[in-house]
């Protein structure tokens, strides 16, 4: 009787000399001895796969996974071989173990995504291309790269499709789950730049919203200040405030750089910056979730904050922050994310040499003195002074937006939070 091993020496030599057929019975041979034969069973997968015989193809590569359960190659020919048979469902399965095994691949994230896309899973399918966009922010944008790979250029471009519909359908539904949609039509008009299956059309070059995106019938740079009846009674908590913040300010326990690698910018002037100290900031409210550690240190300035219609994320302030930017330091030029919202700036301490730039204007701080403006113009900032800026910024709603308006807004951020919130591969 021959040994295994002489039917092993047999199919190497078999196969070096091109005699597939002959090479193939004695890879069944062995089969038949050790049915888990790991070369045998790689021999005959491939040449399945290579004859599209997808359905033998399975056998051989369901037990090699069997005792090679994380191995990636079988994994994606697998994968291939149930997607070639229609067995869609089953090569999710198996692509999804494929992604816990390989959690940073991006390629697996357009594989996943196609393919729920293909089962009519489209929510699922723009979950995972969004997770897929969070690991690879250059993911679902590789089909605008004429040197991409086309079948991979294919699928990125299914995914930023299906990406930018379902937001902006979730956006529109947020909106219309208010009521009478008449007085909604602006914020139904109002555009996610970042994702949205609509034509993106900005009022001017040089006010790009980067996150939300709502017509107004005016958009100065700085606003007049004097039109907010709130404004005087602020100024006049100025001191208290001041006092509250440069005793109760620590940078060093309570600071972070205001800049971090999920900002993604671009360009060697953010580096200075980017997780750097040399502009941090302490957060009162972030996202609309307070700081529970700082908040009870500045009860004055809260007290003073919550006469004023700053926006709301669930019902609580937006953002609300001390702002530190260190001596002989410049923000670039760059653009905010709403057009629903008015950036305020409370100025704390402001030595000489520090201004503000908002498209072609220019303020120069003054303590104590409100500053007003739409963030959503290019702006700038800068401290040329030997000691640090301290200004207290909080977000204001932008004054001609109705009370309803306003609702639908913070309705459609919540969804798409809630959305984000929910997202999984698995």
């Amino acid at each position: 009787m021959t040994s295994l091993a002489e039917l092993e020496d047999s199919a190497r030599a078999l196969s070096q000399r091109g005699d597939i057929q002959a090479a193939t019975r004695v890879c069944q041979d062995i089969l038949a001895i050790d049915q888990n034969h790991i070369p045998s069973l790689r021999f005959l997968a491939d040449l399945a796969i290579n004859a599209s015989d997808f359905r033998a193809a399975t056998g051989y590569l369901t037990t090699l996974l069997k005792n090679a359960p994380d191995n990636l190659q079988v994994l994606t020919q697998l994968g291939q071989a149930l997607y070639q048979q229609g067995k869609l469902e089953e090569a999710v399965a198996v692509y999804t173990d494929y992604w816990r095994i390989s959690p940073g691949s991006g390629m697996i994230y357009l594989t996943l995504g196609c393919l729920h896309i293909e089962c009519g899973n489209l929510d699922k399918a723009v979950q995972i291309f969004s997770l897929g966009e969070a690991a690879d922010p250059k993911l679902l944008s590789l089909w605008r790269d004429p040197e991409a790979n086309p079948g991979v250029a294919r699928m990125s471009k299914i995914g930023w499709d299906a990406l930018c519909r379902l937001h902006t359908d979730m956006h529109l539904e947020a909106v219309d789950a208010q009521g009478d949609p008449e007085p909604l039509t602006r914020v139904r008009e109002a555009l996610w730049p970042l994702a949205d299956a609509r034509e993106i059309d900005y009022q001017h070059p040089r006010q790009r919203p980067q996150i939300f995106s709502i017509r107004h019938d005016r958009s100065p740079t700085f606003f007049d200040t004097s039109e907010f009846e709130w404004r005087e009674s602020l100024e006049q908590k100025y001191h208290d405030i001041r006092d509250e913040i440069l005793a109760g300010l620590d940078i060093v326990n309570d600071g972070r750089p205001y800049l971090t690698d999920r900002h993604r910018l671009e360009g060697g002037q953010w580096e200075p910056l980017v997780n750097r100290m040399s502009w941090a900031s302490v957060h009162l409210y972030q996202g609309g979730v307070a700081n529970e550690p700082v908040i009870p240190k500045f009860p004055e300035t809260l007290k003073a904050l919550a006469r004023l219609p700053l926006a709301t994320t669930n019902g609580t302030p937006s953002e609300v922050f001390i702002s530190v930017l260190a001596p002989h330091t410049k923000i670039p030029a760059h653009f905010g994310v709403s057009s629903a919202i008015l950036t305020a700036h409370l100025p704390i301490e402001i030595p000489a040499g520090c201004g503000l730039k908002v498209h072609e204007d220019i303020q120069t701080p003054e303590a104590g003195t409100l500053m007003v403006f739409d963030d959503t113009w290019e702006h700038s900032a800068w401290n040329n002074s030997d000691r640090p800026r301290v200004v207290l910024i909080f977000e204001l709603w932008h004054p001609d937006l109705s009370e309803q308006e306003q609702e639908a807004i913070s309705r459609s951020f919540e969804a798409r939070e809630q959305w984000l919130k929910r997202r999984k591969v698995d």
